[in-house]
């Protein structure tokens, strides 16, 4: 079954999904209720093109599994350093506190430490399931589903840089009869935004820059294909909640979510979602090695949302704050 091919409504009758095909699953979030209606299970996917600098994910950005350490969580007892093969852990000491000390350099990312690492301070993030092993794991929360008026949620990394994954296990959760919705930056080909899009009953769409040369700088690629994307989109489903992370300092000025609401009303998008800056975000750079550049920025007050939110209204969308 190849994503490719263009395709409009999906119908369970005569595309069925192949629960035979594999993908890369960062992790599942059990009782979300963050990401879409009702209680949800939460299925993040490994692998985005994009590299949004404030990403809160920052172990999603790569397609492969890849070693996370939580220093915090090390207890000492070196088995991680008996067993690494290319002597990349040694002991640490710092106020008084001893832990293990990850070299990256040196690192394979083998996952021979995370085999042995009780406390789970060494893990690889990401692991490889089928559709169908996927499908049976998530379809065991529909009691929490059908009370709450939940479903599931693909999110990522993004779910289109593994299309094929992502439709076939979207595919058989509307075979099993459960909401779909699939979160997206929408950078991907016209054919794959759609034919994933088909199966899902929800779909939240990521905005982060109107502007195009800001859009580059922040997430190192062009909102162009992005915006055409969802201009096609909102004509093709009917349910396109478009959502603004709102960064502060960065694209949260009332002049750039009042130039936001009126391209998208352009556009033809009805509901916007603005979500305030995530400051918890930055423990996550250190767990894979990398520096965070928004340590020092802050969540907006909920005064200020309720500013831009009357901003976005004033251009006839509909809009909350998440």
């Amino acid at each position: 079954m190849s994503v490719y091919m263009p395709f409009q409504t999906y119908d369970a009758r005569t595309d069925r999904a192949d629960l035979s095909v594999t993908g890369f699953v960062l992790d599942i979030d059990r009782f979300a209720s963050h990401d879409g209606p009702g209680i949800r299970t939460a299925v993040f996917l490994k692998g985005c093109p994009l590299a949004c600098a404030w990403c809160h994910s920052p172990e999603s950005q790569r397609a492969d599994p890849e070693l996370v350490y939580q220093s915090r969580r090390c207890t000492a007892c070196w088995s991680c350093i008996d067993v690494c093969p290319t002597g990349a852990l040694s002991r640490g000491l710092h106020e008084g506190r001893e832990f293990v000390v990850l070299d990256r350099t040196a690192c394979t990312e083998c996952g021979a430490c995370t085999e042995v690492c009780y406390p789970g301070a060494l893990t690889m993030a990401g692991r490889r399931v089928t559709v169908g092993e996927l499908a049976d794991d998530v379809v065991r929360d529909r009691a929490f589903f059908e009370s709450s008026g939940g479903g599931i949620t693909v999110s990522g990394g993004e779910p289109a840089a593994q299309p094929t994954f992502t439709y076939n296990f979207l595919a058989a959760c509307r075979e099993r009869n459960v909401h779909t919705a699939l979160q997206t930056t929408g950078y991907a080909r016209w054919e794959i935004v759609s034919r994933l899009s088909s199966a899902a009953d929800l779909v939240m769409y990521d905005v982060k820059f109107i502007d195009d040369t800001l859009h580059h700088h922040y997430t190192r690629v062009s909102n162009r294909q992005i915006l055409e994307n969802l201009r096609r989109l909102v004509t093709e489903h009917d349910n396109v909640l478009v959502r603004i992370p709102c960064i502060s300092g960065v694209n949260d000025s009332p002049e750039q979510i009042g130039d936001a609401a009126r391209v998208l009303t352009e556009i033809g998008v009805t509901a916007v979602e603005l979500m305030p800056y995530n400051a918890a975000a930055g423990a996550k750079y250190d767990w894979v090695g990398r520096s965070y550049a928004f340590a020092d920025r802050e969540t907006q007050t909920e005064e200020y949302m309720k500013r831009l939110v009357e901003i976005a209204r004033e251009r006839g969308l509909t809009v909350r704050a998440a």
